[in-house]
């Protein structure tokens, strides 16, 4: 009879942990249940135009992109065709980028407002993002997300401009000095011509200064002789 009796309250501590087991979990479901009921989904589309693909290398389009929000704390990768969803997102204002390792995405505003009726989706209303204000332009939702730009690495080379180069001080320098080692024999003889000249001219005034004393001299002379 003791052996019966243990074999009863075995029993029936089996019985009462699996029911204990069962309100566990469905106390779990049901707060599981609330707690998704209270969280959100971010949808969008992602699209690289022509324009930036074909500059693109290949497997760096779509496929190595990447949505994070609120700096990681949610992530989400497109689909084959751009399309994304991250999940559980509470409610409040967050912030969502598209990472690429060629293309600049504008980061962009999410926030998040409970349903008007319960069991409705959470709404979602988006902004370009700005650092100083918070909220840009709105944006429509779904979210289409293309780039706005492309990281430059290297700097692109400038086009050949003889008109740039010519303007440069060193071209400009050497131009010079090149002009004056071509009109300097040539301008020789000019500076030589022009420095006799000038001695003629010198010596024609010297020479009636000289005439002008001499005369002025004798002049003198004549009027100091007796009469």
């Amino acid at each position: 009879s003791r052996s019966a009796a243990h074999v009863a309250l075995a029993s029936r501590t089996r019985a009462g942990m699996a029911t204990l087991t069962t309100i566990c979990l469905a106390l779990a479901a049901a707060a599981g249940g609330a707690l998704a009921e209270e969280l959100g989904q971010i949808r969008g589309r992602i699209s690289i135009p022509q324009k930036f693909a074909q500059d693109l290398p290949a497997g760096q389009g779509l496929i190595a992109a990447k949505v994070i929000v609120d700096g990681g704390l949610f992530t989400a990768l497109p689909m084959s065709d751009g399309y994304f969803s991250v999940n559980g997102i509470p409610e409040g204002p967050h912030f969502l980028q598209v990472v690429h390792p060629r293309l600049v995405f504008d980061p962009v505003r999410v926030e998040a407002t409970p349903p008007a009726a319960k069991g409705s989706p959470m709404k979602m209303t988006a902004y370009i993002a700005d650092l100083e204000y918070g909220r840009g332009s709105k944006l429509k939702y779904p979210l289409g997300l293309a780039p706005v730009g492309a990281f430059q690495y290297l700097e692109k080379r400038e086009e050949f401009n003889l008109f740039s180069v010519l303007k440069s001080p060193t071209m400009l320098i050497g131009m010079f000095s090149c002009g004056a080692m071509f009109l300097m024999p040539k301008l020789q003889p000019m500076l030589e011509e022009e420095k006799r000249l000038r001695a003629e001219q010198e010596a024609k005034e010297q020479a009636i200064r000289e005439g002008g004393a001499a005369a002025a001299a004798i002049r003198e002379r004549q009027q100091a002789r007796p009469q």
